[in-house]
């Protein structure tokens, strides 16, 4: 086990977030590709000790799609408003949410991890923020959280519910390339079995806890249950080049 290098904690009144392992999904990890990810997993500076692994997510290009994948095939309506739905499923697309679905079944499965950090191998930390000083989220909170974006692209943030001036409730969000999720969220996730009807993890996470702006993915998804929660202000971005995981439309 490969553990995160870094400096003391910082003492504070406030609890540190609480991650039992971190998760990086990552095509064709070569030496380079890995020592260039453990440089930025130090540069984020998590809590000395915090473990990590390297998930080898799925090259669609490479790759056969698994046995009891289907794509979603109502995704593309090329006479649709939104240019991101006019076009089927892209290949990048099913890989990356493929890979994103591996992470959700490691944390699901593995024994002594309740949260788990899922970063793209394209995560970029935000400079001058340092993970070991994110504080826990409020325990007072009327509702027990299952999923936290730590980096997104909010499409209004007028519709965020501010909870504190840390965290809030999202709106409709795009961008996994950082997120926590519990043991019981990540189970939630797995238990939707996007890869029945699979189409891009942005899109689907969005109806996983609010209505979705397409009627044929609400109902697919008509149940709600992920209690989400972000942070007020990105603690991770995404590097300018483009890579294997993150290289779809959206991203």
């Amino acid at each position: 086990m490969v553990k995160v290098m870094g400096s003391s904690p910082v003492e504070s009144t406030l609890r540190s977030m609480k991650i039992d392992k971190i998760y990086v999904l990552a095509i064709n990890h070569t030496q380079e590709k890995i020592n260039d990810i453990i440089s930025r997993l130090e540069a984020a500076k998590f809590e000395p000790g915090t473990n990590y692994t390297i998930i080898a997510g799925h090259n669609a290009y490479e790759d056969e799609i698994p046995e009891g994948v289907k794509v979603y095939d109502k995704w593309g309506n090329p006479n649709h408003w939104n240019k991101f739905w006019q076009m089927p499923v892209q290949i990048g697309e099913v890989g990356c949410t493929l890979s994103h679905i591996k992470g959700w079944n490691a944390i699901a499965a593995e024994d002594g991890v309740e949260r788990g950090l899922i970063l793209e191998e394209d995560f970029n930390p935000v400079a001058g923020k340092a993970i070991k000083d994110l504080p826990e989220p409020d325990e007072n909170w009327p509702f027990v959280w299952d999923y936290m974006s730590l980096g997104r692209w909010s499409f209004n943030e007028k519709n965020d519910i501010k909870l504190n001036d840390t965290y809030c409730i999202p709106g409709l969000h795009y961008n996994m390339h950082a997120y926590v999720l519990t043991k019981v969220g990540a189970q939630k996730l797995v238990d939707y079995h996007l890869e029945k009807n699979l189409f891009i993890n942005d899109e689907f996470i969005t109806a996983t806890y609010m209505k979705h702006r397409r009627e044929d993915v609400e109902a697919l998804y008509p149940v709600k249950t992920i209690s989400a929660i972000a942070t007020n202000e990105d603690w991770f971005n995404q590097l300018a080049h483009e890579s294997m995981v993150s290289a779809h439309t959206r991203d």
